[in-house]
């Protein structure tokens, strides 16, 4: 397969590019070696496929770049052009007015009146070359010349569902509401992404779309016919243990560490914006890695606990109170340390300190159906178990822990492991697939001149307001797969640092790409913080994924080893050692003891809980510590 070139991009990301230009030729060689890399080596994390490109994502701990290198060149060698066998589909449109609030403007840029840009757009017959931006979103070719017409400067913050679009030589439909930097010139009702169906997505490449024009009447028919409901949580179940939601904070959401193998129906991967924040909470409790929890996002919910739960918070210091279920005092609740609660003890968070992020783990995690194999909610391409924030009435059932919850009262991370929460991060980068067209001016000025985070920052990216770095060249390109971390510049020159819920394809050049373990200190940060760029070479960004490793799996290797034996079986008399570890245990939850035949009588200042996990019952013992 001749014209195959491939850049690095970042340290786990390799973007191959097939051509420069949009063809179906190109288009279809790209899919054939997309085909052909999925499940090729265990190392590869996901393949995103392109126009004229594909990235492949990679751990760098499990291969090395020239032995990936060398599996994309003889894969492509292998590989022939996708034979696609689309589907004709008609797609219900109405142009202008709210659902095309740049139809004027476009006409204006072609000279045509506006019914007549219509009118041209909905007698093309249109291609979809891939899916991407969001998830179905679908890049279409076979636009009318006349109508090419480029985006806009600024993209919009939010862009209704079924808003049909113009980006250049293309058209293409936004499945969900989110931002966007196409001019809008109708809407359709069809939803063309779905989560619980299979495929998800309505189209897939090599389709042929025809847009057929509609009144106000048939679209409002059409999009009664549409409507979905949202799916509903579980109700709660007496005896069972669960997160009850009574206040749900500024904005708090399911995440875990993400979904992968969709990024071909233009699925981010979404999941923790902190990742080692939400490991370390779980393995502070037992759990997986990637076991979901809630993210808390400045300003912290209250929650309720309809049964004894371990629970650990992490993330930026953010102040929280237990409070008993039968009244007394709040005890403060010290992060990166797990603590134990029991049935209707009550969590209540204020504002963090520093930083943007905490998240709130339980052991056993939450056990809802995973949606596209995980539990994070993308609130952007509205995919989860909800598929929005949590709301104050919400319950979420807790699963059964690895451990049992009072076995792991008592762990804590050591102070020197603790991240900072400045309000200023050094995020290292490796430069960008479009560094070279940038200035030696602009580049020098991306490293040695600050930026500051805007107000428009959220688990998508950042804006940061600073230099205006522009490319020598056009500002636009044709769309290409995003890597994780990506620093790219709009039109305008303001820079956007792009984050877990990055989209999957975009057209904006990028003049740089952030260390991914570098990420987290970038999630952190909020409206008027501080960041500043440093330079590595490829190299260099997998010898710092390396150290990462080893620092993380020397946590969890801690974690493991400092586990108090606080439980013994029903009817065995505890042990002095055990009633030291779990006095020693950091503050943990105050509340009246919970009596039940055969119990012990609770000593002053003690709780004991009897706790089935599975067909063993345990008693647990835990001592108020005061200071």
């Amino acid at each position: 397969m001749g014209g195959l070139r491939l850049v690095p991009c970042g340290d786990r990301a390799l973007l191959c590019y097939l051509g420069d230009t949009l063809d179906e030729e190109t288009s279809r060689r790209v899919h054939g070696l997309a085909g052909a890399l999925r499940g090729a080596h265990p190392a590869i994390v996901d393949v995103t496929p392109g126009f004229h490109a594909l990235m492949v994502e990679y751990d760098p701990v499990r291969i090395r770049l020239e032995h990936l290198v060398s599996l994309v060149r003889d894969a492509a060698a292998r590989a022939s052009a996708a034979e696609e066998q689309g589907r004709v589909v008609e797609i219900p449109v109405i142009y202008g007015g709210d659902h095309g609030p740049d139809l004027d403007a476009v006409a204006a840029h072609t000279g045509l009146a506006p019914e007549e840009v219509a009118a041209r757009h909905a007698a093309g017959a249109y291609r979809v070359y891939c899916l991407g931006f969001s998830p179905g979103f679908p890049y279409l070719g076979g636009l009318d010349p006349l109508l090419s017409t480029p985006r806009l400067d600024e993209p919009r913050v939010h862009v209704p569902a079924g808003s049909v679009g113009l980006g250049g030589r293309l058209t293409g439909i936004y499945p969900g509401g989110g931002p966007g930097g196409w001019r809008l010139i109708g809407r359709t009702p069809v939803r063309l992404f779905d989560p619980r169906r299979d495929p998800p997505a309505l189209l897939t490449p090599g389709d042929q779309v025809r847009f057929v024009p509609v009144d106000p009447a048939a679209y409002a028919d059409l999009e009664r016919e549409q409507h979905r409901e949202s799916p509903a949580l579980p109700a709660f179940a007496p005896g069972r243990t669960g997160l009850r939601i009574l206040r749900p904070g500024w904005l708090t959401t399911l995440q875990d560490l993400g979904r992968r193998g969709y990024a071909a129906y233009g699925v981010s991967v979404a999941g923790a914006a902190d990742q080692q924040s939400l490991m370390i909470g779980n393995w502070l409790l037992g759990n997986r890695a990637r076991t979901a929890a809630l993210e808390i996002t400045l300003t912290g919910p209250e929650v309720e606990f309809t049964g004894p739960t371990a629970f650990a918070l992490t993330g930026a210091p953010i102040p929280a109170e237990l409070i008993p279920a039968a009244g007394g005092s709040p005890r403060p609740v010290p992060g990166w340390t797990s603590v134990l609660a029991g049935p209707g003890d009550r969590l209540r968070f204020r504002t963090v300190t520093a930083g943007c992020r905490a998240y709130l783990c339980v052991a056993g995690g939450i056990d809802l159906p995973p949606v596209l194999g995980s539990l994070s909610e993308d609130l952007f391409g509205h995919i989860g178990p909800l598929g929005r924030p949590l709301q104050a009435g919400d319950w979420l059932p807790i699963g059964l822990p690895l451990h049992p919850p009072a076995d792991l009262a008592g762990r804590a991370l050591p102070p020197d492991a603790i991240p900072a929460f400045e309000g200023e991060a050094v995020i290292r980068t490796v430069p960008g697939p479009q560094a070279d067209q940038f200035s030696a001016e602009s580049l020098a000025r991306l490293f040695a001149e600050g930026f500051q985070v805007g107000p428009l920052a959220d688990r998508q990216g950042i804006r940061l307001i600073g230099p205006q770095l522009r490319p020598d060249g056009p500002a636009e390109m044709l769309s290409e797969p995003i890597p994780p971390g990506a620093l790219q510049a709009v039109p305008s020159g303001q820079l956007i640092l792009l984050l877990s819920n990055r989209q999957t394809l975009g057209g904006y050049p990028k003049i740089a790409t952030a260390v991914f373990t570098d990420l987290w200190r970038a999630a952190q940060l909020k409206e008027g913080d501080r960041i500043s760029f440093q330079q590595v070479d490829v190299a260099e960004g997998h010898a710092i994924a390396w150290q990462e490793r080893r620092r993380l799996g020397q946590i969890r290797r801690y974690l493991e080893r400092r586990a108090p034996a606080a439980f013994r079986p029903t009817g065995e008399p505890a042990s002095p050692a055990a009633s030291a570890a779990v006095g020693a245990a950091p503050p943990a939850a105050p509340g009246p003891v919970q009596a039940t035949p055969g119990t012990p009588p609770a000593r002053p200042g003690v709780r004991i809980y009897r706790i089935a996990v599975g067909d063993t019952e345990f008693l647990c013992e835990v001592e108020e510590v005061f200071d």
